[in-house]
């Protein structure tokens, strides 16, 4: 990238940050607008299809191209980058340019990747955006998902020689935004052939010292604030711990707040549900029809009359992964006719709102108001909820 013969304050500030963020796209804040210079711009502007224009110009007296967007629409274009697989470090200015002495402040104040989107628009209803870290041994395979949103988070560990195939029918049942590679490990080939749908989910490198179990093991037990990891079953699972660690650090560092929502991790055994192949759900048509791979005529199509996106997800998540034990069984059973004809009124459900996914939202929201001179979000406004699902 060629830097301008004479720098500005703000561009060197530019370089400051576009340095430490490389592999994204630096949406850098200037008045009304986010700018993106260099190549950064003619990727931008080719991908949103918006004028390429240029400023000053370079050492070798060639224009510095140049792109923006309007700071009040900034959601919806990031949007459309993240849709098609960029990542994006939006950099905001941490004061009143009125006010400030020389060069503005400004700060990269979070990391918007195709995993980590919140911003309600993003997703549909019913939806779920994990972020899945995989973390490989000789003989073993650990795999983690974590949902900024909800802070839903669960692990599992495989052994054998048929552990990547497991990995890979949870993928098809998960549906992941993002996968979390290893750099130094060599992925199966269909994590890596362009024609498999699973090579198509945007791959993100980590570093191996995020994999490092004893390095996971002290981020998951800071963030519950426990002593052990034995009430959440990995205590004994290594590539699971690793994970897991890996999961909550990227997604930690990529929204550069604390999670608070995330507060538990549930281990998945081998045997607690029955798994599901690819070729078998696409047969059944369980959540995706073969006609256009869409909704309509699909089991959960027939059996979804959830009220609320919780629900749907978790409707969606019953249907790709059925019971196997009898006991949880009938306590399903039992809990689904409580539900129907006890003691609640279904048809207030829908005036819940989604009360951790709202909040996760607009605590990583960059559009949400902060407090002066931070990049702190200030606190969200009181919600007038009902007292009962009747009311």
């Amino acid at each position: 990238m060629s830097a301008p013969l004479v720098q500005t304050p703000a561009m060197q500030q530019y370089h400051r940050m576009k340095a430490e963020y490389p592999d994204a796209l630096l949406f850098f804040r200037m008045g009304d607008f986010y700018e993106l210079f260099f190549e950064d711009a003619v990727v931008a502007a080719r991908a949103l299809e918006i004028a390429l224009t240029s400023r000053s110009k370079d050492k070798d007296g060639n224009p510095v191209p140049m792109c923006g967007v309007p700071y009040h629409a900034g959601s919806a274009y990031i949007a459309r980058l993240v849709k098609q697989g960029f990542r994006v470090a939006l950099c905001e200015q941490m004061e009143d340019p009125r006010a400030a002495k020389g060069v503005v402040k400004r700060e990269v104040v979070r990391v918007i990747t195709p995993g980590t989107q919140l911003e309600a628009s993003a997703l549909e209803a019913g939806e779920t955006s994990f972020v899945l870290a995989i973390a490989a041994g000789p003989a073993s395979l650990g795999a983690a998902w974590l949902e900024p949103t909800t802070g839903e988070f669960f692990a599992a560990e495989w052994d054998g020689p048929t552990r990547w195939e497991r990995l890979r029918d949870e993928i098809g049942a998960t549906g992941p935004r993002e996968l979390l590679v290893p750099g130094g490990v060599e992925l199966p080939p269909w994590l890596q052939d362009p024609t498999q749908p699973e090579a198509a989910i945007p791959q993100a490198k980590v570093e191996d010292r995020w994999l490092d179990p004893a390095n996971a093991r002290r981020e998951l037990l800071a963030q519950f604030g426990a002593v052990t990891l034995e009430a959440f079953g990995c205590e004994a699972l290594p590539r699971a711990t690793a994970a897991a660690g890996a999961a909550l650090r990227y997604v930690r560092e990529t929204q550069k707040r604390d999670l608070a929502h995330v507060t538990g991790l549930l281990t998945r055994g081998r045997e607690d549900v029955l798994v599901i192949d690819g070729l078998t759900r696409r047969n059944l048509e369980l959540v995706e029809s073969m006609v256009d791979g869409g909704r309509r005529g699909t089991l959960l199509d027939v059996l979804d009359e959830t009220r609320t996106a919780m629900g749907a997800r978790l409707l969606r998540e019953w249907i790709l992964r059925p019971l196997v034990e009898l006991e949880r069984i009938q306590d399903r059973l039992d809990a689904v006719e409580e539900l129907a004809f006890r003691t609640v009124e279904r048809g207030g459900l829908h005036c819940w709102p989604e009360c951790r996914t709202w909040t996760a939202c607009w605590a990583g929201s960059p559009w949400a108001p902060r407090a002066p001179g931070t990049s702190s979000p200030s606190r969200p406004p009181s919600a007038r909820w009902p007292a009962s699902p009747t009311s």
